[in-house]
């Protein structure tokens, strides 16, 4: 089940761009917003960003996702 703090969280990543920052916003670490970034994905089922080696940003998925956040 969706949690309403994963949808808040989804919505400060899209606000500020990357996950530490967010992560900062939100007053937590990194490594917990990225697991719940990763569950949040296994919630909806598809995946919500492109990962790259150091950057993480959204795809279509994502970008939908945290426009209904």
């Amino acid at each position: 089940m969706i949690e309403l703090y994963q949808l808040e969280q989804l919505a400060a990543f899209a606000r500020c761009g990357t996950l530490s920052r967010a992560a900062e916003e939100l007053h937590m670490s990194q490594p917990t917003l990225t697991r719940s970034m990763q569950k949040l994905e296994i919630e909806f089922g598809v995946s919500l960003f492109r990962r790259t080696k150091n950057r993480l940003e959204f795809n279509e998925n994502g970008e939908l996702a945290a426009d209904c956040a």
